[in-house]
């Protein structure tokens, strides 16, 4: 009901200012083309425009209130521009001007106002639109993050205990020690997906506030986080404006992806077989004596290159794998998708939400070398 009121005062000032304006030009109150053109088809046009915007009020699926206060943006601008034009009615007036002239005066003053009026209020209406917009977004987020720090704190808990008893076991019993290291395997494949889940969930929150940091010193920070060897190089000494924890987060993400693709222990006995973690948590395994199939393990003799792209508005992390099929470069980045048996499919998914976050893209291509290259752009305009 309150809509179709609203829609009612925008229809019918447009309505009462079109008849007026063609009954003076029934009765030939103007004076010349010019006149014509000011007092007649200028008018005409305003109350056109003010029934497009009373059909599109009434058909759009706006809500109430933002129709309400469209047409008191109307009122209000056809109040305000009349009051103005009341000075100059009474010096036509008081010069002796016809009563027709005044009328119109009146009249464009009304319409013109009118559409002022409706220009604020569709101003208006896509502000309030976007700040509901805005708060609605933050209020998912809100959630999504405490029920992700809930189901960490839920699932952590029975696993740090899991894993506790396991050394007790180990120390007590005489049981196999590869029965002992598939449990293991599959309670750091949890803590590895509650980690990743907790990541993507956290990592969409928009960077606010950036600061200089030294592309090498955080690759080197990430490279020696995920347990990598000597393959590392960063060729050029970049500064970005990034939130280092989270830039870190990207880099050692990439780096366990090209672990898990394009290291040479990828074709080994499968790691769960042996006993052995895989995905995320083969970049962290330590090359000790004490795995008891240390040979088989996947080993991170991956060489990995970052620099700054050619145009310098950002940088690229490159590996000499196999790399990434043009038609699978886009879903790599889905969450889910995964091209490791035992990957969670969140690694890449992860990297583009803190991407995004900073306000950078983010693509796939072909490296120098034939492997994977992830292009980084900071600055996309």
């Amino acid at each position: 009901m309150r809509r179709q009121l609203s829609v009612g005062v925008i229809g019918g000032i447009g309505i009462a200012t079109a008849q007026l304006t063609v009954y003076n030009i029934f009765t030939g109150a103007f004076l010349g083309v010019v006149g014509f053109l000011t007092d007649a088809v200028l008018p005409l046009l305003f109350s056109l425009v003010l029934f497009g915007t009373g059909y599109w009020a009434l058909t759009s699926d706006r809500r109430d209130d933002d129709v309400v206060r469209l047409a008191f943006w109307c009122l209000a601008g056809s109040v305000v521009i009349t009051g103005f034009e009341l000075f100059t009615a009474f010096s036509l007036y008081a010069s002796g001007a016809a009563f027709g002239e005044l009328l119109q005066a009146l009249n464009i003053s009304v319409a013109r106002g009118a559409v002022l009026g409706a220009a604020f209020g569709l101003f208006d209406m896509e502000r309030r639109r976007t700040q509901r917009r805005e708060a609605e977004l933050q209020r998912q987020v809100d959630r999504l993050e405490e029920f992700a720090s809930v189901v960490s704190h839920d699932l952590r808990s029975p696993l740090t205990v899991a894993k506790g008893h396991i050394e007790l076991i180990r120390q007590d019993h005489e049981i196999n020690d590869e029965t002992l290291a598939h449990i293991e395997f599959a309670h750091d494949r949890m803590t590895e997906i509650i980690e990743d889940s907790l990541a993507l969930a956290r990592g969409g929150n928009e960077v606010t506030d950036p600061e200089p940091v030294e592309l090498q010193a955080v690759a080197e920070q990430a490279w020696q986080t995920v347990g990598g060897g000597d393959g590392l190089t960063v060729t050029d000494d970049l500064t970005l404006k990034a939130d280092p924890e989270r830039l870190q987060r990207i880099l050692e993400n990439l780096f366990r992806n090209s672990f898990e693709h394009a290291g040479e222990g990828e074709a080994a006995e499968n790691p769960i077989d042996a006993g052995l973690p895989t995905g995320d948590d083969a970049a962290a395994v330590d090359n000790s004596d004490d795995d008891a199939d240390g040979d088989d393990e996947p080993r991170n003799d991956v060489e990995i290159t970052i620099g700054a792209l050619a145009d310098d508005v950002g940088f690229f992390v490159a590996d000499d794998g196999p790399g990434i099929p043009p038609e699978k470069r886009e879903e790599i980045f889905e969450a889910g998708v995964s091209g490791a048996e035992m990957g969670s499919g969140l690694g890449l998914a992860i990297v583009r939400r803190v991407a995004q976050a900073h306000g950078w893209e983010v693509s796939v291509t072909e490296g120098d070398d034939g492997g994977a290259r992830f292009e980084f752009r900071t600055d996309p305009s």
